[in-house]
């Protein structure tokens, strides 16, 4: 691990390299209301991604979903508001894609923000050259082994372990680029699939402490719907699949923080 040593930039720069998009479904104008009291608490402006309500769709014609290898890898009846949510993800990455900006921030409208937030990203974006994709929340811990401290006490970490959630993620345009390529058509639920960083190329990263949380009462609506799972002998396949995704995961982890370490041991 080693200490954050690029100089912090002024917000007026910040804004400059950095896009925040809020995904929020039309119907939910008091989560709208709610986030913009919120990003106004520490600092951040965001644009509005209107959110895609997965019951709206005719599922079984979208090109845009394998439902067969949905239900093979995730166990589970493929779930509309899972389909929703990971357009609307979709979308926001083409907007970012879309505009100027170096960096994007893309928010669900159940995010809950830390005091230092405004502090955390400028720190993170200091020490850009280490991370392609950030993970600033989390359902789990991610088995995080810190590799570059920054400001007010976090670290940016490289999980050894699944995060989930997709509430607040801060990406580069490398990123953007490949993972608008590649997370098509969907096959797991969005927060599943943006963590195989190993099968895009991607340097991912976690912030440990975990800085942002889901809002437990306000979650946001867009992925939330009733999802069948299947009996055992369905889920055989689906078993084998997470425990190959958790190997490599661990894999490719170790062999990152290896990288890292030899890269700042080198003559």
């Amino acid at each position: 691990m080693v200490s954050a040593g690029s100089h912090l930039m002024p917000s007026a720069d910040l804004a400059s390299v950095l896009k925040t998009y809020l995904i929020n479904l039309d119907t939910s104008e008091d989560r709208l209301h709610v986030m913009h009291g919120r990003a106004r608490s520490v600092g951040l402006s965001f644009q509005r991604i209107p959110g895609i309500l997965g019951s709206d769709l005719l599922l079984d014609r979208l090109e845009e979903v394998d439902i067969a290898a949905y239900e093979k890898w995730h166990g589970k009846a493929l779930n509309p508001g899972e389909v929703g949510c990971y357009l609307s993800h979709i979308s926001a990455l083409r907007r970012f894609l879309a505009s100027d900006a170096e960096f994007g921030l893309i928010l669900e409208d159940d995010a809950n923000f830390p005091r230092n937030f405004q502090l955390l990203i400028h720190s993170i974006i200091a020490n850009s050259c280490c991370w392609d994709v950030v993970k600033l929340s989390s359902f789990h811990s991610g088995t995080p082994v810190n590799v570059t401290a920054l400001e007010a006490g976090y670290h940016l970490a490289v999980p050894l372990s699944r995060l989930n959630n997709s509430n607040s993620i801060l990406y580069n345009r490398v990123a953007a680029e490949r993972l608008v390529r590649e997370l098509l058509p969907m096959r797991l639920p969005f927060d599943h699939a943006v963590e195989r960083a190993w099968l895009y190329g991607l340097r991912f990263r976690s912030i440990n402490p975990i800085p942002c949380d889901a809002d437990t009462g306000m979650e946001s609506e867009i992925g939330y719907s009733y999802q069948l799972k299947f009996p055992v002998y369905r889920r055989l396949r689906c078993f084998l699949f997470r425990i190959r995704t958790e190997l490599m995961r661990i894999c490719f982890g170790l062999q990152e923080i290896f990288k890292i370490f030899v890269s700042r041991h080198r003559p």
